[in-house]
């Protein structure tokens, strides 16, 4: 893989995981 792949790779994967965890924390906040 091209070092170019790799980071768009790395971007979208961390910012699935970060949507994961927004969306997780903002459905116990709004049940809390």
């Amino acid at each position: 893989m091209k070092n170019k792949e790799v980071w768009k790779f790395v971007i979208q994967t961390t910012i699935s995981i970060l949507s994961a965890i927004a969306t997780a924390l903002g459905v116990t906040s709004c049940m809390a």
